[in-house]
């Protein structure tokens, strides 16, 4: 309620524990159903706790309940939103890192899911069964888009603009280009590239980078190319991305840039004395793509002991 600007808009919450139920949960408005999976002793809730499952079905009595989507095309929009409020919860309870674990976890699934089975666009018009959108699309690169939406346009604009969105489509249903349009009467910019892009295209850029750290000439440079397969996805994503720098000293340089050719090189020029001793393109971990970096023994040591960024320590 708080971060939405926007009340709980039901009259209650109920929680009600189903045996042999069908599904995970449901988010029947003001009384949601959870299979019996969700009943753990006090023991058993210490290797796994029902955060994720609630938050997930309580967002939905915004995304989902007050407002839905129009067609099954656009499921997105409920179960991305629901999916990334487990992301939004961890933040919230239990710290950045706690959520960055979900959103990598999010981030494989879905990228395991697109290695086995294919990808489409993730507001799909060309669905043979409607059982075919409750996947990883809908779900897991859903609430990976959103994240990419927030950290372009930033906190405030971000859950302002969800805000809007609420509050000029409540009690209707939707579709992308109608969180298309309320982002930009927030932001003041035009995102069709953006929503064109994630929204309405399929697949992801898969990049090929190698970070070169130059001590005579004091730069950084990073060479960007996108090898996804042109055919069956964009030829060329174009995103902002923000680069970390770590130093001996443990200072980090975030430095923002744009990716927006298909081979691109990038050059960072160092102003002080100290050289970093290793540098990562994403360095925010943002961006939806698949990364194949060239870095070293040496390089993963110091990302585990210069950076305070789960996916750093978790791939070191």
């Amino acid at each position: 309620s708080e971060i939405l600007q926007y009340p709980y808009p039901w009259d209650k919450y109920a929680q009600i524990i189903c045996r042999d139920y069908v599904s995970g949960a449901m988010e029947n408005t003001g009384a949601v159903v959870f299979g019996d999976f969700v009943q753990k002793t006090t023991r058993e809730l210490l290797d796994g706790n029902n955060d994720d499952i609630v938050a997930h079905e309580m967002f939905h009595h915004w995304f989902g309940d007050l407002v839905t989507c129009e067609s099954w095309s656009n499921l997105t929009l409920n179960e991305g939103f629901a999916t990334y409020s487990e992301y939004l919860w961890r933040e919230h309870k239990y710290g950045h890192e706690a959520a960055e674990k979900k959103r990598l976890q999010d981030l494989n699934g879905y990228l395991m899911s697109a290695g086995q089975q294919g990808t489409h666009d993730l507001v799909d018009f060309e669905y043979q069964n409607k059982e075919q959108m409750f996947d990883a699309h809908s779900y897991n690169k859903g609430g990976l888009i959103v994240h990419m939406l927030r950290s372009y346009v930033g906190d405030e604009a971000f859950f302002a603009s969800l805000s809007h969105y609420l509050k000029t489509n409540a009690y209707t249903d939707v579709e992308a280009h109608e969180l298309r349009l309320s982002f930009e009467d927030v932001v003041g910019e035009d995102l069709n590239w953006f929503f064109n892009q994630w929204f309405y295209e399929e697949g992801h850029p898969i990049l090929e980078v190698d970070q070169t750290i130059n001590t005579d000439t004091k730069e950084v440079s990073f060479s960007v190319k996108q090898i996804q397969d042109p055919e069956s996805n964009p030829p060329i994503f174009q995103f902002p991305i923000t680069s970390a720098l770590y130093y001996p000293s443990g200072k980090v340089e975030f430095v923002e840039t744009w990716i927006k050719k298909r081979n691109q090189e990038i050059t960072i020029p160092i102003k002080g004395v100290e050289m970093p001793v290793v540098a990562v393109l994403d360095g925010t971990h943002d961006i939806l793509a698949v990364f194949k970096e060239n870095y070293t023994d040496k390089d993963y040591k110091n990302l585990f002991l210069l950076s305070d960024e789960y996916q750093d320590k978790h791939t070191s």
